[in-house]
């Protein structure tokens, strides 16, 4: 039988350096229970579009070399003002370090894709 320690242990959030194509590196953890709580209240109280969800999700997932969050909820907007392609390629980088549900992810990636081939760049 495990013990208490050994249970908090295996437990532990674990961390991945992942190489997003076209941006670089970055260090994602896998949430734990208050990083999962804060990322559902972001989605229910903003909504569930590509940019609130994708931007929430590097909020609650992308750190530093000491593991430390390298965003806060306050950087969310920041986030969101940012290139939708690029957000988009590092929250789905954590979305898959984080194994979050595959249906959610491939609707986002879908509806990603179809806005993508819907525009044409420019304004």
């Amino acid at each position: 039988m495990l013990t208490k320690e050994e249970i908090l242990a295996a437990a532990e959030p674990a961390t991945e350096v992942v190489n997003v194509v076209g941006v670089g590196d970055i260090r994602v953890k896998v949430m734990d229970g208050f990083a999962r709580d804060a990322l559902q209240k972001t989605l229910q109280d903003q909504g569930t579009s590509d940019s609130v969800y994708f931007s929430a999700l590097i909020v609650a997932t992308v750190v530093d070399e000491s593991g430390a969050p390298m965003f806060t909820p306050a950087d969310l907007d920041t986030l969101r003002s940012k290139s939708a392609e690029v957000v988009r390629k590092i929250g789905l980088a954590c979305s898959k370090v984080n194994a979050l549900g595959d249906a959610q992810t491939k609707e986002a990636e879908k509806n990603s894709e179809a806005i993508q081939s819907g525009s044409s760049g420019t304004d």
